[in-house]
């Protein structure tokens, strides 16, 4: 009887301080409704050239804001996925570019002169 009294209390006070099931379910569930959302396939931006390496097949942008995967204005440096799309882009050129994936946003598949 004396370890009943014991444990019932401690048993009651645990399941009292629990969150219930439903209502974890439902935080759960607003977490990603407000998740950022993900598109799909490629993405565009556009921006200034800030600097161009050829030969290591990067190029940094000062881009624009990129809605599509709820990105502010910044400076980024990109990997060109075929460093031949970087020919003919000099620092100061005004460019659009477009970002291979949201999962592979580091990856430019396309710089073009605006």
């Amino acid at each position: 009887m004396r370890i009943a009294s014991i444990v019932l209390p401690i048993a009651l006070f645990a399941a009292a301080c629990s969150p219930p099931a439903q209502e974890a379910a439902k935080t759960d569930m607003n977490a990603s409704e407000t998740a950022a959302p993900q598109a799909a396939g490629p993405i565009t931006g556009s921006g200034a050239v800030t600097a161009v390496d050829a030969s290591a097949g990067t190029i940094t942008i000062n881009h624009e804001p990129i809605a599509a995967i709820n990105w502010p204005t910044m400076t980024m440096q990109f990997t060109a996925e075929n460093p031949a799309i970087l020919q003919g882009i000099a620092v100061g050129d005004r460019v659009t570019f477009e970002i291979k994936s949201a999962s592979e946003s580091s990856v430019v598949t396309m710089v073009q002169k605006q």
